[in-house]
């Protein structure tokens, strides 16, 4: 192999290596096509509270890549949009990041990414983050707005219909078949600590990794073009 291509080489499984060993930055730009407010009350088994909210997906961009959308699954912290990137975040599967909280979550979550609901606007991205808190916080087993350990209410959710199009949605649950692959962007902070909120998505990402590799692959197809070019010339 030439020596001309080894340093670069090195180099990129150097990025590679480091791009493993740290942390993932993110950034929230704020809600991707606006939001619903809505009234919620967790109890027990969860940690007990009662307050209002805004409902909607995130536009979030995952260290420096392209942006996609995100939904909240932890109702005790907040995100803060249009601040320097938060950089303490990690990226885990869903079947990790829901152990010892709600057994069913990170398939029932990924049984509704699966649904193939149109979610395109205030109403419906507000309906889709309202079922998420549902199934990530509900623990008697079976989905109801309006009663059990996570309930939700009233606000402009109610008024717009967006409540009601997450019931229709977890009513509808049992019956999808396929579930997808979900992941979690956990917040390295203590639980609980202002601005720093786990969020799940279920889009393809590429991490870190991916571009140190993509990088690398880059570099050989263009040693291979120049070694082409030397023997033509």
């Amino acid at each position: 192999m030439s020596r001309s291509f080894i340093k670069p080489l090195a180099l990129a499984c150097l990025a590679l290596g480091a791009a493993q060993a740290q942390a993932d930055t993110v950034d929230f730009l704020g809600f991707a096509n606006g939001s619903k407010t809505v009234n919620y009350t967790l109890t027990a088994p969860n940690v007990a509270k009662s307050s209002s909210t805004s409902a909607g997906g995130f536009t979030t961009v995952l260290n420096g890549g392209p942006s996609f959308t995100t939904y909240c699954v932890d109702l005790y912290e907040t995100i803060s949009f249009a601040d320097p990137a938060y950089t303490n975040y990690n990226q885990v599967d869903g079947s990790v990041h829901f152990t010892g909280l709600h057994a069913a979550a990170d398939a029932d979550i990924g049984k509704l990414y699966s649904a193939g609901h149109v979610v395109n606007d205030a109403k419906t991205q507000a309906a889709f983050q309202i079922a998420i808190w549902e199934i990530a916080f509900e623990t008697t087993g079976s989905y109801n707005l309006s009663t059990g350990s996570a309930k939700f209410s009233g606000g402009t959710a109610a008024s717009s219909g967006a409540l009601a199009l997450a019931s229709g949605w977890l009513s509808t649950l049992s019956y999808v078949n396929n579930s997808k692959d979900v992941e979690v962007l956990e917040s390295l902070a203590t639980r609980q600590i202002r601005g720093h909120q786990d969020v799940v998505f279920a889009q393809a990402v590429p991490e870190p990794s991916t571009y140190a590799l993509m990088a690398a692959g880059l570099m050989s197809i263009g040693f291979v073009a120049r070694r082409r070019s030397q023997k033509q010339g």
